[in-house]
Parts: structure tokens; sequence; C-alpha cells
């Protein structure tokens, strides 16, 4: 009789710890697929928005002009620093396509094409001024001066660039360098692409009405 019970209570030990392991099964796999589904709803939202960027993409890319024209919002000195530093020009004119960002004075290509880019400089102090145009890690063009008696001097220089989508422009002051400005917008920094005119007897119209809504922005 000891034996029929000891034999009943092992197949009834054996039945609760399967039953209990099964339980725990059943819980894992809920809970595998219940992160599954967070998971899936999560590239499903990941994925609409990568489409709604694109469209936005496609949309700026089709029609929207892209030029921006600012200056330093600064009464006084910029630099010397210990390192190159990229200018920051925040006051705004134009900024069509909002390629050009006022918080990091850098310009990116959303649209690949031929740009133009032209700054100036300014400086009026004992002080040596090295400003240049550059394209991701490459110089362009730059301006140069020396300190002089009078002590105002200016400087400006231009470049014609192949961008491709992502590349980023921008004006450089190099370490130990100052330039200068009181609101009034001796120190500049403009663009805008020029390729988007695609017939060749429409070319120079183009370049000019840009160059010329550069000049009166608030027209």
């Amino acid at each position: 009789m000891k034996a029929i019970l000891g034999i009943a209570f092992l197949f009834y030990f054996l039945a609760l710890s399967r039953a209990q392991k099964s339980t725990k099964i059943d819980n894992q796999m809920q809970s595998d697929a219940s992160s599954m589904a967070n998971v899936t709803k999560r590239l499903s939202e990941l994925e609409g928005r990568l489409e709604e960027l694109e469209k936005e993409l496609r949309a700026k890319d089709k029609g929207t002009s892209i030029i921006f024209s600012a200056t330093l919002n600064k009464n006084g000195f910029v630099g010397p620093f210990n390192a190159p530093t990229t200018v920051a020009f925040t006051k705004i004119h134009v900024n069509l396509g909002n390629g050009y960002n006022p918080s990091t004075g850098i310009f990116t290509a959303y649209r690949k094409g031929i740009y133009f880019f032209t700054f100036t400089a300014f400086l009026n102090s004992n002080k040596q001024m090295f400003v240049s145009l550059m394209k991701n890690n490459d110089m362009l063009v730059g301006v140069w001066d020396s300190y002089t008696p009078d002590g105002n001097d200016a400087g400006s220089n231009t470049a014609i660039v192949q961008l491709e989508v992502g590349d980023n422009v921008f004006v450089r002051l190099h370490e130990e360098k100052q330039i200068y400005d009181d609101g009034a917008g001796y120190t500049s920094f403009l663009g805008f692409c020029c390729s988007n005119c695609k017939k060749k007897r429409n070319k120079m119209l183009c370049l000019f009405s840009n160059i010329l809504l550069l000049v009166h922005p608030y027209k």
C-alpha cells in the first residue's frame, strides 16, 4: 500500500512540475509575442515616418528654390579662438529651402547641383584676419588680412562648386584670428543653387534673378 501511495505521489509531483514548466513556457511565449508585436509596431511607425520624409525631400527637390543670405547678428568681435571655429551667421535675410542652419552656421545640400557661395569678413583691430569657405573638410577659398594703421579692413571671396546631397558648406574662422561686426552686416555669408534652369537660354536669367533676390531680400 505504501509503495502504491509513493508511486502515486511521484506521478503527482511529476505532473505538477510539468504543469508549472508548461505555464512558464506559455508565459514566456506570451511575453515574447508581446515584445515582437511592439517591435513590429515600432518598425511600422518608423517606416511611415521614413516615407513622409522621402515625400518631403521629393517635394523640396521638385520646386523649392535654395537661396540663403545671412550676416552676423553681433555687436563686437568674434575670436580669437584656440582652434578653427565655424562662424554662425544668425541674422537671416532669406533662407528659402531651409538649407542653412543659423544655429551652426552650416549650409547642407539636400539637392545635388551647382552652387554659388560668397562671403565677406571685416576687422577693425590690431589682430589678424584669416577666414575660409569650407566644403566639408576642404578649403575652397579664403581671405587674409594683417594689421594696418587705419585698422579697418574687409575681404570677400566667391566659389562655384558641385555639391552632392549631404555636403556641408560653411565659413571657418582660423585659430588666433578675429572678425568684427556691429550689426551693420559687414561680415556676411550667402549662397544659392544655380543648376535648376534646364534650358541654356534661361541659365543666365536664373542666375541674375537669384542675385537680385539676394541683394533685395525684402522685395
